[in-house]
């Protein structure tokens, strides 16, 4: 990882349990869609990078994969280890393998926290011939009517918006995920393949407030401007029925090893 990139580490980590109780997870259904784009390869030893709190391994788990997560911040580590997760703490780039090998390689919502090229030519040396590469992502929407409220009352309070976040980039957009395809495909990996699945949860105005709080471009914010913020959100929230209506698309590019 860069430095920026552990200084976000850090970040989520400071609000592991919060991260784990309110960040999105992946449906079963978007997971072996992709896995059957890639011929349908049965579970197996499947290595998560970036695991955190252990969302993407948990729902691998639920296939019947064998998970072994990968993550840098103890925290996070320790959340994912409670949820049954086996997890060696280790920044992606300095983790020792020991030649292990594995069917599927996976990474969730963490991509873009690696290095870009030396994280697919890894992955690549990480697979078994033939084995699956899955990266996966929640890229998610809002009503516009609520989002266009919500858009108000940042500009009152953030005229020059959002800092970019801990990684020095604005947020991630579903867009990006081409470019990945493509880096994927430059690095040897064949039958790269996106699949899309639409889902959506709805969380009170409390749970929005509190999964803001665990995003990097809020944690970026001063500790006393984000407060004002999330107060600001929530009874703008509470104003407009209490509830907040999240669409998701949940994104995956898939590849296979040769062999």
């Amino acid at each position: 990882m860069t430095d920026p990139a552990v200084r976000a580490a850090d970040s989520f980590g400071a609000r592991a349990r919060e991260y784990d109780r309110l960040r999105p997870g992946y449906p079963a259904e978007a997971l072996t869609t992709a896995v059957a784009a890639q011929g349908g390869a049965r579970p197996g030893p499947a290595l998560d990078i970036g695991c955190g709190t252990g969302k993407l391994a948990g729902a691998l788990r639920g296939l019947g994969y064998d998970v072994l997560g990968v993550e840098p911040d103890p925290r996070m580590a320790a959340v994912a280890t409670a949820n049954g997760v086996a997890v060696e703490v280790a920044a992606f780039e300095d983790w020792d393998d020991a030649g292990r090998r594995f069917g599927t390689v996976a990474c969730g919502q963490a991509w873009h926290w690696l290095r870009p090229g030396y994280r697919s030519r890894r992955a690549a040396r990480l697979l078994r011939p033939g084995g699956n590469l899955l990266l996966a992502w929640n890229f998610g929407t809002l009503n516009p009517l609520i989002a266009r409220g919500l858009h108000r009352v940042y500009a009152g309070l953030l005229p020059d918006g959002l800092p970019a976040g801990q990684d020095g980039l604005a947020d991630l957009d579903e867009s990006d995920a081409a470019n990945y395809a493509r880096e994927l495909r430059e690095h040897g990996l064949r039958n790269v393949t996106t699949t899309v699945l639409p889902w959506y949860e709805v969380l009170t105005g409390q749970q929005w407030c509190d999964l803001l709080s665990t995003e990097s471009r809020h944690l970026a914010l001063p500790e006393g401007t984000r407060r004002r913020l999330l107060r600001e959100v929530g009874r703008f929230l509470d104003r407009n029925g209490g509830r907040i209506r999240v669409d998701y698309r949940c994104t995956l590019v898939s590849a296979t090893a040769e062999g």
